[in-house]
């Protein structure tokens, strides 16, 4: 039980959090949730945080309105404020129900006024985010998966804390089972008809069999990926320095297009995913974002590309990406 509580709050140290700061933590009932909050009531007196919990009800499982009086009575037990949120998910998201789920429950708990948001993701939650990001073609910034202290954003107001990252289920089960916890099971966690679940129950443990520290291994690999991406950020940040215009075009930043084409193309793509990330835009397709680059170098005139959800502009010598309006 100890090796939980110092991993939690040796991250809550590193991200300098104390007695001015205000932590919701995402509480759905399950076992990792759970453990999470006893951890941070545990270390509330040492920190003087300011605690609260928020619990999302999706209304997708019959037995939700039973989690939320769980989540109800376990705060209440432990003078947490517990914040409730029923949302309705779309039954015709294009990415599926599981998707729509996960945009509603983002909505709802970054609608929670506080300086951190605490989430309950563990080290075999970064393995399995470190291989689906893989299998689906993800770059070094997409297998770098979760880091466990992301601080406050331009596009992200509330700062993001893991301090279970570096933990195992295994030990997070052994401390809920050492505190005598209870949390609720959700079913739904066993369907394999799920990307997240089949890796989970099927892929991941016959990699196990020939590879036994496969989820460790993953895990750290992860951070090997964050730090090569945040070398890339770096870069990123010296090229837009040189190549910026010192006035924008309008509200937005310019580029210079010389200097822009005087890149190569992998320092150029690597510069418009870095800005895009900045303006809150969706990772571009790698086909979209070649396709732009060779415009811009092949293609003199004005240009005006779509890219994912910004738009890329060319005129008069300057670059500049406009993030579409959105609903």
């Amino acid at each position: 039980m100890a090796g939980v509580l110092d991993a939690a709050s040796a991250v809550l140290v590193a991200a300098e959090v104390g007695s001015c700061h205000r932590l919701c933590c995402a509480f759905s009932g399950g076992a990792d949730s759970v453990v999470l909050l006893d951890v941070l009531g545990a270390l509330r007196p040492h920190f003087n945080y300011r605690l609260e919990a928020a619990h999302v009800h999706h209304g997708l499982n019959p037995a939700a309105d039973e989690w939320q009086d769980f989540c109800a009575e376990f705060c209440e037990r432990r003078n947490i404020p517990l914040h409730v949120f029923r949302v309705e998910v779309s039954r015709d998201h294009p990415g599926g129900p599981e998707e729509a789920a996960r945009i509603a429950r983002h909505a709802a708990l970054f609608s929670v006024e506080c300086d951190w948001l605490v989430l309950g993701h563990h080290r075999d939650d970064q393995a399995e985010t470190v291989l689906f990001r893989l299998l689906r073609g993800a770059g070094v910034q997409g297998a770098a998966a979760m880091a466990a202290i992301e601080p406050t954003q331009s596009i992200q107001r509330t700062g993001l804390l893991r301090p279970l990252l570096e933990t195992g289920r295994e030990e997070i089960l052994a401390y809920a089972r050492e505190r005598k916890l209870g949390w609720v099971i959700d079913d739904s966690n066993a369907d394999a008809r799920f990307a997240r679940n089949d890796l989970r129950h099927r892929i991941l443990p016959a990699i196990e069999a020939r590879y036994p520290a496969a989820r460790q291994t993953l895990a750290r690999a992860a951070s090997h990926f964050r730090e090569a991406a945040g070398l890339l950020d770096e870069l990123a940040q010296m090229d837009t320095a040189a190549a910026a215009c010192e006035s924008g075009e309008g509200e937005h930043k310019a580029f210079n297009r010389a200097s822009l084409l005087n890149l190569s193309s992998a320092r150029l793509a690597n510069l418009f995913r870095w800005e895009l990330r900045r303006l809150g835009a969706k990772p571009p397709a790698t086909v979209r974002l070649a396709e732009i680059l060779r415009q811009l170098r092949s293609v003199p005139g004005p240009l005006c590309l779509p890219l994912g959800d910004c738009v890329c502009h060319s005129r008069r010598g300057r670059v500049w990406l406009v993030l579409e309006k959105r609903d």
